[in-house]
């Protein structure tokens, strides 16, 4: 069994905009494969879900991604 705990490990601050950096970011979650499609996929299975616990779950799997 797991055991889900609903707390950020860690506290961001942004201090000013990087765009090369952006632009990096950009990539590394565009594509059929990346992190984005990913999270979409999750988020979107999780809409469609009755079961609350499951819903829940795949909510929070898919804003990690």
């Amino acid at each position: 069994m797991y055991h889900h705990v609903k707390k950020l490990m860690y506290t961001v601050r942004i201090g000013e905009a990087d765009p090369k950096f952006g632009k990096m970011l950009l990539e590394q979650f565009g594509g059929a494969n990346g992190e984005l499609a990913a999270a979409m996929q999750y988020s979107i299975q999780g809409i469609n879900t009755d079961d609350p616990m499951l819903k829940d779950l795949l909510m929070d799997i898919g804003t990690e991604e």
